[in-house]
């Protein structure tokens, strides 16, 4: 007959020491031997940690649960499965019976669940999901990040703070579980026992550790050893009665403990306290189970003692007498030496229950600490500028994460979220040096790469990404920003095959990824492949109905199509997520000015202007909106400051020629054209016919590039 616990105890060791293989031969020992929801659970936990998830969900799905930590198991594993329907029934539906089902594990509980909703569109169930899994856990970052992702409205300064009323999760679980006890033993593991009575008994816990079943009077038949036990895999503290699977005594935490031996003294007078405590303990044994009761607080007199000590009595002392009118010597006074004994016994006993109980106490504080109170303020910091960040005003959050502490500034996430912003707010040049800096003091780090790529892509820097590329794709050819960026890499090279195969083979590996989605779209739509881009596009919308790139490639697809009625209600979706881009602002004036609405795409790409002044591209269309509302003497000042910033750009003079030959200067037009067509001579040729031919000179402008 396998014994289950220790073998359970071993099984936890080997995951704890990643020795899957091992931990998942005796798993499978223990659950042949005993076919249970524990064994089940803990095997299909060796099977969850080694990755086969298949066996871990056929495993627990074919058996009766009632247990929270397989459950969660089961709902995680039918999750990555894409069984969200299992998943959903294995967690439940209603918030409040899985907070309090779930126990502490109830806020990763809810945030799965939430995956859940969103996945499958219910996205106001998702965000009250996770409202409920901060409420009971404000340390769920990951929770406030998915709530600013999807657009919601949430105060930093109000989730990240310890509510007495509604805060019921742990700082940690240790500190928890001991705020749930009553009082905590203290035993050194390494002291032998050499009685039947274990060890984990205290004089403070012999009557609360006694389980309600058990007989009023303690026998040493019926005294079974009760520990309190906590979880490996989930760290919630048993109910009574609850399966001892996955459990560890806590008394083999030092934990418990050490945090309260601040003093050096305290810690160098350990070995004392565990020795005096063994004593008590040794006392308190043959107080309680001996066959007789004891006259005395002191050491029992020994045997010789009884024997030899009244010679006069009246009745027999033999140790075998059976005698019914047998009574009970009263004890011999004891010796001055042994009162001095006594006495120092009994103080130091009463030392060792200061101390001891000092020990009990001292960890069921509710957890307010000033690291958790300084987490959570860093945590409000951190909040307010992530969140300005998710709603895209991004100079805001550059200005908060450039006052938040130097240590926590100079970290590679903090500085990634800068470099975002910068990205965002269309300032290649910053966002690609922060990057680098990145690169190179985290050159195993591959979070915001892809963004890093696209950057470079802007910049036209093909040497440094296909560096990039390169180097990303061999530290792990499993990751789909790897494969983003050799995209962007071809892209840039204008290989377009090759491009739309690495995009591919991102979307391949994360399906979930909507950047990749879009950055595939967009290659196809530069390869006028409309229904594949629009396809493209509308998965990564379905997946992040915030992602403003898919939505704005929706819009150039239109345009293509000269569609401009769908091009401006997708590209107003775009604005209404980030209404700080000069470039979508720019696109749509450019819809309004082919729907003949001169007036609004005047004003709109004077607001795209103003939003960004450096961005070539808002003084190029503004320019050409004004030569078609007849203002070409307005559009000259546009066209000569992009002439000075952007030298060598065809179109520049193309439409500088178009304006003189409206103004009537027709030598400066042939001489502006003459120079379109040095640049690019073959992009322009059909340009300058069409500038001098009296019959194309209203025609609709260019397609936007």
């Amino acid at each position: 007959m396998i014994v289950q616990e220790p073998i359970q105890v071993i099984v936890w060791d080997c995951l704890n020491n990643y020795e899957y293989d091992n931990a998942i031969f005796l798993a499978e020992r223990l659950h042949a031997e005993v076919a249970s929801e524990e064994t089940a659970f803990l095997l299909g936990t060796c099977y969850y940690r080694a990755g086969r998830v298949n066996e871990t969900q056929h495993l627990l799905q074919n058996t009766s649960l009632t247990l929270p930590q397989a459950r969660f198991l089961l709902a995680k594993c039918s999750l990555e499965l894409k069984s969200y329907k299992d998943a959903e029934i294995a967690l439940g539906t209603n918030l409040d019976i899985v907070a309090s089902e779930f126990g502490e594990q109830a806020p990763y509980a809810l945030q799965l669940l939430a995956k859940i909703y969103n996945i499958t569109e219910r996205r106001s169930k998702a965000a009250e999901a996770l409202r409920k899994a901060l409420s009971l856990n404000p340390f769920m970052w990951k929770s406030f990040a998915l709530l600013c992702n999807m657009g919601e409205k949430v105060d930093p300064h109000i989730v990240f703070q310890i509510n007495n009323t509604e805060f019921t999760f742990g700082v940690s679980t240790l500190v928890n579980l001991v705020s749930n006890s009553e009082n905590i033993s203290f035993v050194n593991s390494n002291i032998p026992s050499n009685t039947n009575m274990n060890a984990n008994v205290t004089p403070n816990n012999v009557a609360s550790r006694t389980p309600m079943s058990m007989s009023t009077s303690i026998t040493p038949e019926i005294q079974a050893p009760v520990k309190r036990m906590h979880s490996v895999f989930s760290g919630m503290a048993p109910i009574p009665f609850s399966p001892s699977f996955g459990m560890l005594p806590m008394e083999e935490s030092p934990v418990l403990y050490t945090p309260t031996l601040t003093d050096s003294n305290e810690q160098k007078a350990l070995p004392k306290i565990v020795n005096s405590l063994r004593a008590h303990v040794g006392q308190l044994k043959d107080a309680v189970f001996s066959p007789g009761p004891r006259c005395t607080l002191g050491p029992a007199p020994r045997r010789s003692s009884r024997l030899f000590s009244n010679n006069n009595s009246s009745y027999s002392v033999k140790e075998n007498n059976k005698s019914p009118s047998r009574k009970f010597v009263a004890p011999k006074s004891p010796s001055r030496k042994n009162k001095q004994r006594t006495a120092k016994n009994m103080k130091t006993n009463s030392d060792t229950n200061e101390r001891n109980k000092s020990i009990e106490v001292t960890p069921t504080i509710p957890p307010k600490n000033t690291n958790g109170v300084a987490l959570l303020h860093l945590l409000k910091e951190l909040g307010e500028a992530y969140k300005s960040l998710s709603f895209l005003d991004c100079k805001n959050a550059i200005k908060l994460f450039q006052e938040i502490p130097p240590k926590q500034q100079a970290s590679p996430w903090v500085q990634t979220m800068i470099a975002r912003a910068h990205y965002e707010l269309a300032q290649y040049e910053a966002a690609a040096k922060i990057f680098s800096e990145i690169r190179k003091q985290y050159p195993n780090r591959t979070e915001g790469m892809d963004i890093y790529s696209t950057c470079l892509w802007h910049l036209q820097r093909e040497a440094q990404l296909s560096a990039l590329a390169q180097e990303l794709v061999e530290l792990n050819r499993n990751d789909s920003i790897s494969w983003l960026a050799a995209g962007n890499c071809f892209s840039l090279h204008k290989e377009r095959e090759t491009a739309l195969k690495f995009f591919k083979r991102a979307v391949q590996i994360d399906p979930d990824a909507a950047y990749a989605h879009a950055l595939l779209g967009h290659e196809y739509a530069v390869a006028e492949e409309t229904d594949k881009a629009l396809s493209s596009f509308r998965t990564a919308v379905s997946i992040d109905p915030r992602n403003y790139v898919a939505w704005f490639g929706i819009a150039t697809v239109y345009a293509r199509q000269e569609r401009w009625k769908a091009s401006e209600v997708h590209i107003r979706r775009a604005l209404a997520i980030h209404p700080h881009s000069g470039v979508l602002r720019c696109q749509l004036g450019l819809a309004q000015a082919a729907l003949g609405k001169m007036d609004r795409a005047i004003a709109t790409l004077e607001r795209a202007v103003s939003l960004d002044t450096e961005n070539p591209l808002c003084r190029f269309h503004r320019a050409s909106v004004l030569l078609r509302a007849g203002r070409p003497q307005d559009a000259l000042a546009d066209l000569h400051h992009l002439k000075d910033i952007a030298p060598r750009e065809s179109l520049v003079y193309y439409l500088l020629g178009k304006v003189h030959n409206k103004l009537g200067n027709s030598h400066l037009a042939l001489m502006h054209f003459s120079w379109a067509t040095d640049l690019d001579p073959k992009g322009t040729g059909g340009h300058i016919k069409e500038g001098f031919d009296p019959s194309k000179q209203e025609d609709a402008p260019e397609r936007p590039s």
